[in-house]
C-alpha cells in the first residue's frame, strides 16, 4: 500500500518538473525574442543618433565663426574711430 503513495508522489514530482521545465523552455524562448527585438531596436537608436556626435565639430566651427565676428567687430570699431576722428 505504501508503494502505491510513493508511485503517485513520484508521478507528481515527475509531473511537476515537468510543467517546471516547460515553463523555463517558454520562458527562454520569450527571452530570445525580446532580446533580438532589442537589438533591432538598439540598431535603429545608433543611426537615429549618430548626428548628435556631429554637434561637436558643428560647435567648433560656430566658435570659429564667432570668434572671427568678435575679430570684425573690433577692426569695425577702428575703423569706426578713425573715421569719427577725420
Amino acid at each position: 500500500m505504501y508503494w502505491t503513495y510513493g508511485f503517485i508522489v513520484g508521478g507528481a514530482v515527475v509531473l511537476i518538473v515537468a510543467v517546471l521545465l516547460i515553463t523555463i523552455l517558454l520562458v527562454a524562448r520569450n527571452i530570445r525574442r525580446l532580446a533580438a527585438e532589442a537589438l533591432s531596436v538598439a540598431a535603429e537608436i545608433e543611426t537615429n543618433t549618430k548626428p548628435i556626435w556631429g554637434v561637436a565639430g558643428a560647435n567648433d566651427i560656430v566658435k570659429d565663426i564667432a570668434r572671427a565676428a568678435q575679430s570684425l567687430e573690433g577692426r569695425v570699431k577702428g575703423i569706426q574711430g578713425v573715421l569719427e576722428r577725420s
